[in-house]
């Protein structure tokens, strides 16, 4: 049986029109994405299709030969339907309370008000040096976070794949590349995949020294308003129902395996009898058995549990008033500026400061003891600091 990834061939290859006859919207099945008489080419073999999105009518074609096709849903997913809204200030204050509107809006004016801040938008253009850039600080920002989270990020294990086909899609319009800088560098990088009027939300990553100032949100917010004033129609969260996730959603669906049988004769229906065994037992015995197993497994007091891996403190941030500072031998302290910072984590400890100040970064001052490197001294018009690293003992607490 031929295995063939559904969303592969509709957003990489876009070669869905090989596989399929028509596409549209089952909540609105006037919303036709794809409709062909013409059948497919078929070489009569049973195909396994995966990652077929719920929310789709997808009438598989097989030459125009009797076919049986059988289902199994699998992966939990989520998208926004833009169709619904007029605008962001509309969608934000149908999903979230006026309070939480405020709070999303302030992230971002917070953030503007720190740094020089731009937003850039590739699509349908981009220069060979930009995207290579892009996407090596995209791969940095990910792996960067996720080995500090002790996790893996699944679109690295094929970024080189990836990567290769992601700057021919973005100059064909077919995927887009959305950008925060701060001056000249990228601190948060969106690569979404497009299709017709539907953008799915492939892979985001952001620099973690700026992870006080809630760029997920900001990117949310300026990629909803960039797809409302392009006018696309669905925003698909894709897989894995996470929190932030719902609270923006519209509509959550499972993801399904379709196995398509070209000539349903006796001896050609096991192997793809077997597949579908396989996978209802997976997903709809396995799957939630083992779920309600952990859950059962958790309410038990007495069982040893895995610990939650926390990440610990890296530095202490404590305010500091200007007598405070007065009274310190300022002979003791050597003025620096943020790049001359040897602590591994000195920009974040730095924005972390500037976040809760709201002070400007061009106007912050930065003094290092010279009796202990680990401590340093922030200086702002309107605002003081100290921060004082931890050294590698204290932060793995031995």
């Amino acid at each position: 049986m031929k295995n063939v990834s559904f969303l592969a061939e509709l957003l990489e290859k876009d070669t869905i029109a090989e596989h399929v006859t028509s596409i549209s919207l089952k909540d609105d099945p006037s919303r036709v994405y794809l409709n062909t008489d013409d059948e497919p080419e078929s070489s009569g073999e049973n195909v396994l299709y995966t990652d077929v999105p719920g929310y789709l009518n997808v009438s598989f074609a097989q030459n125009g030969q009797k076919k049986l096709e059988k289902s199994v849903a699998t992966f939990e997913g989520s998208y926004i339907d833009l169709k619904k809204y007029n605008n962001l200030d509309h969608f934000l204050k149908s999903k979230l309370s006026p309070k939480r509107v405020s709070r999303l809006k302030a992230y971002k004016r917070t953030l503007e008000k720190v740094f020089p801040i731009d937003y850039q938008y590739y699509y349908g253009e981009i220069q060979d040096r930009t995207y290579e850039k892009l996407m090596n600080n995209l791969k940095r920002m990910i792996t960067t976070r996720f080995n500090e989270k002790q996790m893996h990020h699944m679109a690295l294990t094929e970024w080189d794949q990836f990567k290769e086909l992601g700057k021919g899609l973005i100059r064909e319009k077919k995927a887009s590349l959305i950008v925060i800088y701060h001056g000249d560098e990228p601190i948060h990088i969106s690569f979404n995949y497009i299709w017709k009027r539907l953008v799915f939300g492939y892979v985001r990553g952001f620099n973690i020294d700026y992870s006080k100032f809630y760029l997920g949100y900001i990117d949310i917010m300026i990629q909803l308003q960039w797809c409302f004033e392009m006018g696309f129609e669905i925003y698909d969260l894709l897989r894995e129902n996470m929190e932030y996730k719902l609270r923006f959603a519209d509509h959550t669906y499972l993801y399904a395996c379709h196995i398509v049988v070209a000539k349903p004769r006796s001896f050609s229906m096991v192997s793809p009898l077997i597949t579908w065994l396989s996978l209802s037992l997976k997903f709809d015995m396995y799957y939630p058995f083992m779920s309600r197993l952990r859950a059962i497994y958790h309410r038990i007091p007495f069982l040893p549990k895995r610990k939650e891996k926390r990440i610990q403190p890296l530095y202490l941030l404590e305010k500091l008033d200007k007598e405070q500072w007065a009274k310190m031998d300022k002979e003791k302290f050597s003025r620096i500026q943020i790049a001359s910072l040897k602590q591994p984590y000195g920009k974040r400890a730095v924005y972390h400061f500037l976040y809760l100040s709201k002070e400007q970064l061009e106007h912050l001052k930065l003094y290092i003891s010279l009796d202990d490197e680990r401590t340093i001294i922030l200086e702002c018009p309107n605002s003081l600091g100290k921060i004082i690293f931890k050294n590698r003992a204290e932060k793995h607490g031995k």
